[in-house]
């Protein structure tokens, strides 16, 4: 069912297969267990390979379409699906016609005819759209709740710990000669610390746009899905 839903919504040369994006990640395999927007966002962020000492503005964090992260978004939908006929039975009639000569407006009307004999209406249709919509901004919010749980774990409390090293580091050097050794100690620990800032802010930002991308493309398809109900069918 999971793989029949993916092929409703998304071609494939329009996602970037999670082999090609591993390269990158030691991440673990999406499973039943572990597909969620929270548990991914995390992982992302926390297995991405980056070298040590990156500057966030010579890295490309431009978010793109993941394959990882469709499979989660479909994953709520395909757990959330409605029973009987509704929008996705309605978009899998579409897709059987997808070969078939036929203009959009067609389609669209010959796909509402066979759902009308399997009792469904044009609001029963575009109730469900947005039901399962309000499914996917469910978890838009699960992601972004873990993703800025990541800014304070991975950026803002390296942050705060680097401002209380300067800070120390100035104050030891008011101080005499015998704590020259500890303020080289320090320069060390700050440099490190600004190393992993930098790291992590590109995690967390590459992983927060690859979703974005993501679940832009599939919001901006049903909403087309419900637009062509509405224009196509009464």
């Amino acid at each position: 069912m999971f793989k029949n839903l993916k092929s409703l919504f998304i071609k494939e040369d329009e996602v970037k297969p999670m082999e090609e994006q591993a390269i990158n990640s030691d991440a673990s395999p999406i499973t039943e267990e572990n597909i969620s927007a929270e548990s991914v966002a995390t992982a992302e962020v926390e297995t991405q390979n980056l070298e040590e000492f990156v500057n966030p503005e010579d890295v490309d964090v431009t978010g793109e379409v993941s394959e990882k992260f469709m499979n989660i978004l479909l994953g709520a939908i395909n757990k959330n699906n409605q029973e009987g006929f509704d929008y996705i039975e309605f978009k899998q009639s579409l897709q059987s016609l997808g070969k078939m000569e036929m203009d959009e407006k067609t389609k669209i009307q010959s796909a509402f005819a066979m759902a009308k004999t399997m009792g469904a209406t044009k609001p029963k249709l575009i109730e469900t759209a947005n039901y399962y919509l309000s499914i996917l901004e469910k978890e838009s919010g699960k992601f972004n709740s873990a993703v800025s749980n990541q800014v304070g774990k991975q950026v803002n409390s390296k942050k705060e710990k680097q401002k209380d090293i300067q800070l120390s580091i100035e104050n030891k050097r008011k101080q005499i000669e015998k704590l020259t050794n500890d303020i080289k100690q320090l320069e060390i620990e700050n440099t490190n610390m600004s190393k992993g800032i930098a790291s992590s802010e590109v995690k967390v930002l590459k992983t927060k746009n690859d979703f974005e991308i993501t679940y832009s493309l599939l919001k901006q398809k049903i909403h087309k899905d419900i637009e062509l109900i509405e224009k196509y069918t009464s």
